[in-house]
């Protein structure tokens, strides 16, 4: 059978982790499934050990991790592919959900047991994903799953920072939204869907949509989910203040805060996000804060080779 490579992320481990990804390796062993193992070493290395696993030949590659994780590998699987001019739908995407939110693999299907997860890559059955490129004045990246400028960014910040100071689980994400909505400052932006200005103001929060999931399983997109049929949603809360951005975000338990009066929904293939005050928003995708406005969002018309039940 031919060759995985597996890039893992220890740091996006729970406590439990490290036996999970035993019972993943003992899958692989019993099924012959042959692989070779890369470890990141620091934020980013994933970016790095993908491009280098593509520019050796490596067209099958697992995500041992988190959102992040896996937004690190499809990110540097992009940069190889715009360097080449290769196809991304020469390679097949697996994943080892060892993180915490693991959103992605909501919206593919993949089991949240590490275990189940691994005899999903075994059995090979395979779906196709849009691939979506960020651009910013600094560097490109891949949204794998979903992305988000203003309040969703500082949530995810927050959140970010305690992790690095030891904190663990889905719940985070929920326990930082309150004191990120409170001490939002809302900064004036023209957002433009396929050249159409959809908006022009002072912005709460854009949330943008491949996957349909975010936060440990919230809902913040209307058509979200369908992420091989060539279109992104989008999802813009304007100028609201913090009371009713309060009031509206709380409709992300509910799964129909996309649905609420104001709330200015599309669906896109190429978006432009530019700041137009001194200050710029950060970015969120999948998690992680790949850069600050301006930005452009758009699919690139390749699919790649996901793994599926």
């Amino acid at each position: 059978m031919s060759n995985w490579m597996i890039i893992t992320n220890p740091g996006a481990a729970s406590a439990t982790a490290g036996s999970a990804w035993q019972q993943a390796l003992d899958v692989f062993a019993q099924e012959g499934l042959s692989y070779e193992t890369l470890m990141t070493q620091h934020a980013g290395h994933a970016i790095d050990l993908a491009m280098e696993a593509a520019e050796k030949g490596c067209r099958k590659i697992i995500a041992a991790g988190g959102d992040g994780t896996m937004h690190e590998v499809m990110s540097g699987l992009l940069r190889y592919a715009d360097g080449h001019g290769a196809d991304l739908g020469e390679f097949t995407l697996g994943v080892l959900p060892c993180g915490t939110g693991n959103d992605w693999i909501r919206t593919a299907g993949i089991p949240s047991d590490v275990a189940e997860a691994a005899r999903c890559i075994v059995r090979g059955n395979t779906g196709k994903e849009d691939i979506v490129r960020l651009t910013f004045s600094d560097g490109v990246f891949c949204m794998a799953n979903i992305g988000g400028i203003g309040l969703d960014a500082d949530i995810c910040y927050h959140t970010n920072s305690l992790k690095t100071r030891g904190y663990k689980g889905s719940f985070l994400y929920k326990l930082v939204a309150p004191y990120s909505i409170f001490s939002r400052k809302r900064m004036p932006v023209e957002i433009v869907c396929d050249g159409e200005t959809v908006y022009k103001g002072r912005m709460f929060t854009v949330v943008i949509g491949n996957g349909i999931y975010r936060g440990g399983g919230l809902k913040q997109n209307e058509e979200g989910g369908k992420w091989d049929d060539g279109l992104l949603e989008v999802s813009i809360q304007g100028d609201v203040n913090h009371i009713k951005g309060m009031q509206q975000m709380m409709h992300i338990f509910q799964g129909d805060f996309a649905t609420l009066p104001g709330i200015i929904t599309r669906r896109f293939r190429k978006m432009t996000l530019t700041p137009l005050g001194k200050g710029a928003d950060r970015v969120e995708s999948d998690g992680e804060i790949p850069g600050t406005l301006p930005l452009t969002v758009e699919l690139t018309g390749q699919q790649i080779n996901i793994i599926v039940p």
